[in-house]
């Protein structure tokens, strides 16, 4: 190990193709414990300085401002069947999976990953590099971890996966670059990835072409069914084109056939039909029979090629229908978004509505109380023995009457503004 200048370190070219960044709360987290521990696992670096191992350390680093970092600095070059690009490549692969683990992956960069090693491990073409790779002296540390044979099954127990898995991911590197920008993006999930990706090209291309990014709205049941739907159509088309194909092929044997009669019957003289007409007679009869055929050939030929088109039109409407499924949906899902919203407003504007009113109310019961003081006070400063007992019981009547009908409309107000705090705060709760 030795500490390298961070200036001369340089991000493996094809890094971003397999592994994204880490971003959010798991790189603040990241970059925190760079700063507090420091890099505890060195970075592998190439004779040329090329990060094979460590790209996030390295940018977290620089985020902080570190001068020098610690490296591990490993001489790759052609040698034992692989190339100097397809040793790098395999380090960088396999020490990121072990490092960030399988659960923090991107599922198409990591498809690419398991295509990949399966390529360097020679899986597809079932060669053999298990021995060069395991006893090699370029062996990683992650080697015997991860990939020490060179079969699928070995593989997905390696990186920790099912078969199964491994499987469905390798299906998604079978889709067209744009369904794959949707997996990527996490827009589409990898199970609908998988069952897209038994399309053919030219048919992902076409539902794409029509569905748009939308594609990544069907449910993978959605999908399963479409893509039977698709299949089958398919089936039965190329089953119909293989047919045309056979017949085009026959009549175009007896417009053959039927040249070379015609060009035979010109050049009979006269002389020798006289001689022998039964064989010229035949020679026209065989003619005729072959002119049937070959209208024959062509009327059939025309109801293959309208059932190929009917069967052609059906897939394009089973797509179509599609289409305009997901359009509803889409329209559909943007009322009920507005009618909530419109809801939500109203609530709003229920909840100040009753505020207000409360807020009225309390301010009613406050002046009332005044008045209610006020008269009270009136009272009890009255020199009741000075006035005369009929002026007295007249004053004071009327000033209880209205006393007492001051304490009714406080105690309505009062009632008003409990019964608008109730509304209010059960509004606010809803």
């Amino acid at each position: 190990m030795q500490m390298v200048d961070i200036n001369l370190l340089k991000e493996y070219p094809r890094n971003r193709e397999f592994f994204d960044d880490i971003e959010g709360e798991r790189w603040q987290e990241f970059v925190e414990s760079i700063r507090t521990s420091g890099i505890i696992v060195p970075l592998i670096v190439t004779q040329d300085y090329i990060v094979i191992s460590g790209n996030q350390r390295l940018k977290a680093a620089k985020e902080i401002g570190l001068k020098e970092v610690p490296c591990e600095v490993r001489t790759y070059e052609d040698r034992d069947g692989l190339t100097k690009e397809d040793w790098m490549l395999k380090d960088l692969i396999e020490t990121n999976l072990r490092q960030r683990g399988i659960g923090n992956l991107n599922p198409m960069k990591l498809a690419r990953c398991i295509l990949e090693l399966e390529r360097i491990y020679g899986v597809k073409r079932g060669g053999n590099r298990k021995n060069i790779l395991v006893n090699s002296s370029y062996q990683s540390e992650t080697v015997s971890h991860l990939i020490s044979g060179n079969s699928q099954k070995e593989i997905a127990q390696n990186i920790g996966l099912t078969e199964r898995r491994i499987q469905q991911l390798k299906k998604l590197n079978e889709l067209i670059p744009e369904l794959q920008i949707l997996v990527e993006q996490g827009k589409l999930s990898s199970s609908a990835g998988e069952q897209l990706a038994y399309l053919e090209p030219e048919q992902q291309k076409e539902l794409y072409n029509t569905l748009g990014d939308a594609v990544a709205d069907l449910k993978r049941s959605e999908i399963e069914s479409l893509r039977k739907q698709m299949e089958e159509y398919r089936k039965q088309y190329l089953d119909m084109q293989n047919k045309i194909t056979a017949l085009e092929k026959q009549k175009k044997e007896a417009e053959e056939i039927k040249e070379e009669l015609e060009k035979k019957i010109a050049e009979i003289k006269p002389e020798v039909i006289e001689k022998v007409p039964d064989d010229y007679q035949e020679l026209k009869n065989t003619l005729k029979t072959i002119n049937e055929q070959s209208e024959q050939l062509t009327k059939r030929l025309n109801e293959l090629e309208q059932e190929k088109n009917r069967l052609d039109e059906l897939r394009r409407k089973a797509i179509e229908e599609k289409r305009q499924a997901l359009e509803e949906k889409a329209r559909a899902e943007a009322e009920v978004k507005n009618i909530r919203y419109e809801l939500e407003q109203l609530k709003q504007q229920y909840g100040i509505e009753a505020k207000k009113q409360c807020e009225l109310a309390d301010k009613l019961i406050e002046e009332i109380k005044k008045v209610i003081a006020n008269a009270t006070g009136i009272l009890e400063l009255m020199d009741i023995e000075k006035l005369p007992d009929y002026k007295y019981n007249d004053f004071s009547t009327t000033l209880l009457i209205f006393i007492d009908k001051l304490e009714k409309l406080y105690q309505s107000a009062e009632e008003k503004a409990r019964s608008g705090k109730i509304v209010f705060f059960k509004r606010k709760e809803e």
